[in-house]
């Protein structure tokens, strides 16, 4: 039996497609039954896809089991290109008569292909009628999902930013704005992991990655180790290694900046490369910015060396300097990338010391109207001396997050 597509499943992938095996159901003396379900993926990657099931009479649209939302079905974060088997049983403990078994592959948003399988009810059973559903992966199945980086949460670096990170951008803060199948520019891009995350799900006419450092060059691999086949970076995702404050591309070139914990990296300041981000950005574009704040608990990016909070206010220069150059840190994982205990007090001395009232001032000074904002902060900031001189919002809030638009004229 051949698959059904699905419609725009994503942009500029191929649809999953949908099969059943076998191709007639049979119920067992308990009215019990069991289907093969087979998905295949030909893209690269399809998001959040859901199997649902639903049990019904003929041309009655009211489910007596199941419901097409993927609360009622399997719903996976992710899978990448290949076929998948699943394994769907339930119970069709139902009044005599004729019915059909619905399922269906599709994402949240409710674009999915059916198939429908009729089958019959020849006898009551025991008791109340009912139907349940139930999917499960075959063993092999089941073995190449717990490979993949989204079983280990956001303990994994992999899964945070490919999709924690570029779901929190693309949805909360952009809301999926059309600006992000435009062109793309990330400032600060580092292993440019979020960046495929946001570049797979909106197929984006171009996206740029600056930074002056190369980490994106392993990406492909990253990604290979974290289950997605990537053979390496997509066509129209591109490297621009060099500064972010003079950047090679004419006025008005991006749809949409994104900045991701990278400004208060710039060494020496951030203004030339906030200029360079209006200059570059379309007038209605848009821009998200999320600055590294120096005043957070651990603001310092220090925190793979101390529990701390604050630490980097508390102590002298020397006194931190020894604790990262004698100790070893508690390395989080960042999919196999480590840098020298010299690396950490080098980026901790080139920090930009940004205070949020101070930042958003220098925004509104370009004339940027603020689309949406928000605030993480600590629940309780424990005072000491050593922290009296400092005001009680920079010590609490850990992050801020903006989404700036260009004024049209």
């Amino acid at each position: 039996m051949s698959g059904m597509k699905l419609h725009a499943f994503f942009p500029a992938q191929p649809a999953p497609t949908l099969d059943f095996a076998p191709a007639a159901m049979t119920l067992d003396a308990d009215a019990r039954f069991a289907l093969e379900v087979t998905v295949d993926i030909g893209g690269v990657v399809a998001f959040e896809p859901v199997l649902r099931a639903f049990v019904r009479r003929p041309n009655d649209h009211r489910h007596l089991a199941g419901r097409d939302t993927h609360q009622d079905g399997l719903l996976l974060p992710w899978l990448p290109q290949g076929r998948w088997r699943f394994r769907l049983e339930g119970n069709a403990a139902l009044t005599p008569g004729p019915y059909e078994l619905g399922v269906s592959v599709g994402d949240l948003d409710g674009a999915y292909a059916e198939r429908l399988l009729p089958f019959a009810i020849e006898r009551a059973a025991h008791g109340e009628p009912v139907a349940s559903l139930r999917f499960d992966a075959d063993a092999d199945t089941r073995a190449r999902l717990a490979a993949l980086s989204w079983n280990g949460g956001l303990d994994d670096w992999f899964n945070r930013h490919f999709c924690h990170a570029a779901k929190t951008i693309a949805e909360q803060f952009l809301r999926n704005a059309p600006q992000l199948r435009g062109r793309i520019l990330d400032i600060g891009a580092g292993d440019g992991i979020t960046d495929l995350g946001i570049f797979l799900r909106y197929q984006p006419e171009q996206l740029v990655a600056v930074d002056i450092v190369d980490y994106m060059q392993r990406l492909p691999d990253v990604a290979r180790r974290s289950g997605l086949p990537l053979a390496g970076l997509p066509e129209r995702m591109q490297l621009h290694r060099g500064t972010c404050e003079a950047m090679p591309f004419v006025d008005g070139y991006f749809d949409l900046v994104l900045s991701w914990g990278s400004v208060e990296h710039v060494k020496g300041g951030y203004r030339r490369t906030l200029d360079e981000v209006w200059r570059v950005l379309k007038p209605g574009g848009l821009f998200f910015v999320n600055p590294g704040l120096y005043y957070s608990a651990f603001g310092s990016h220090l925190g793979e060396f101390s529990t701390d909070p604050h630490l980097h206010l508390k102590v002298g220069e020397d006194a931190l300097r020894a604790i990262v150059m004698g100790s070893e840190p508690r390395r989080m994982d960042r999919s196999g990338f480590d840098a020298p205990r010299e690396e950490y007090w080098r980026f901790y001395k080139e920090l930009n010391r940004i205070r949020i009232a101070d930042f958003e001032r220098e925004l509104r000074s370009y004339g940027y109207e603020i689309v949406r904002g928000a605030l993480r902060t600590s629940e309780v900031v424990e005072y000491d001396a050593a922290l009296q001189p400092y005001s009680l919002v920079d010590l609490a809030v850990e992050d801020a997050y903006y989404t700036l638009r260009k004024p049209e004229k």
